[in-house]
């Protein structure tokens, strides 16, 4: 699949974008990236993504999926592992009838764990996990859906759920406290070994805001206002980023009755969620809030001829995710660039033979989250 036709089908990705109170989970619902194989299921390749290397063990390179979102890990034993199932497969997932999805992932053995990277936590915030989980409605005397599934944020356990074979889809929640801000892995993950499978979609993360954060979806350098109360009268509030790394991006002092209106640019951040905090500096009051971020795109010069050379910057995508760059008219891949752990990257490419004189646009998406981000750009 070429770069400008990826870069079409993002109306067809499912990306949960943040809100006041949820942070960002991409692929939520395990559809992005469509079950290549007649079988309707296929686990995560581990020789090159061939459907029909062993008819019972159908492989996908669902990793290297645009817009995937989560990490897939690979078994090379050849048995048990993870991957994602259609409704109705020999798999035997439950029901999926009424439910909000129609894939889910499933975790076979202990060799399944699958996880992702979720932005915009504060350290202290209080979160809620949902999900959906069941099991293989099977009971075989080699196989069935008795399993256990362990969920973890950021190293920290939220939980285990057993499971025993003909449990449908059933939603379940898990409350925790964030040790720490910006990223932390969600990882799901089997805990029985040999063929026990269980099943999981329509993942959320719930917050609740006690700062008042505008706007609410913004670009890395968007001003931002973010008003509380709460605070001691009179005294400097801090306002803190957390991106890749805390950044203090205001300071402003409580008015007379403890509320404070403060004032900053979001900086260069992965995309996703960016958690703030505004921190009183004597009562060691805090208020906590988010800002869903998207990715934006530049060009350098924006006016040229072709086969001129012309650097592209973007910022606010995946940290460390595969950025594929084309140019929409005539359809060509410009080449691809690795993000940096801020979700920023730039990269050079000579404007392509065959581009019309006027304006057009330059157009980059990130290979793992699905985000995309275009800039225009006049020809000569």
């Amino acid at each position: 699949m070429s770069l400008v036709r990826d870069v079409c089908l993002l109306g067809a990705l499912t990306v949960s974008v943040a809100s006041a109170d949820s942070l960002t989970v991409v692929n939520p619902n395990f559809s992005n990236v469509a079950v290549q194989c007649g079988a309707g299921y296929a686990y995560e390749s581990y020789m090159s993504g061939t459907c029909d290397t062993i008819a019972s063990f159908p492989q996908q390179a669902l990793n290297g999926g645009v817009g995937i979102g989560w990490t897939f890990a690979s078994n090379p034993s050849g048995s048990d592992g993870d991957g994602v199932t259609n409704p109705n497969t020999q798999f035997n997932p439950p029901s999926f009838s009424g439910l909000a999805f129609d894939s889910a992932a499933f975790l076979q053995g202990t060799t399944g764990q699958i996880g992702q990277a979720i932005t915009g936590f504060v350290p202290g915030g209080i979160y809620t996990l949902s999900f959906y989980v069941g099991s293989r409605y099977a009971s075989a005397p080699t196989y069935d859906g008795n399993q256990t599934v362990r969920v973890m944020v950021g190293g920290q356990a939220l939980g285990a759920w057993d499971l025993v074979s003909f449990t449908p889809f059933t939603l379940e929640t898990a409350n925790f406290t964030a040790v720490d801000g910006g990223s932390n892995i969600l990882k799901f993950a089997g805990l029985v070994s040999g063929d026990h499978t269980a099943f999981f979609s329509g993942v959320s993360i719930e917050t609740t805001s006690s700062l008042t954060v505008s706007p609410s979806t913004g670009v890395p350098g968007t001003g931002v206002l973010a008003s509380a109360g709460g605070f001691a009268p009179l005294e400097t509030v801090n306002l803190v980023a957390y991106a890749s790394a805390p950044a203090t991006i205001g300071t402003t002092t409580a008015n007379a009755s403890g509320v404070v209106n403060l004032e900053g640019h979001l900086p260069q951040t992965p995309f996703g969620a960016c958690g703030l905090q505004a921190v009183g500096q004597s009562s060691g009051t805090v208020a906590s809030g988010i800002i869903s971020v998207r990715p934006f795109l530049s060009v350098s010069p924006s006016t040229g001829a072709v086969g001129q050379t012309v650097t592209v910057t973007g910022f606010g995508f995946a940290a460390g995710e595969e950025i594929g760059v084309a140019w929409p008219n005539p359809p060509t891949s410009l080449g691809s660039a690795t993000a940096n752990k801020n979700g920023t990257f730039s990269a050079q490419f000579a404007i392509p033979s065959g581009a019309a004189v006027g304006t057009d646009e330059v157009v980059a998406r990130g290979q793992r989250t699905g985000a995309v981000a275009a800039a225009q750009i006049t020809v000569e």
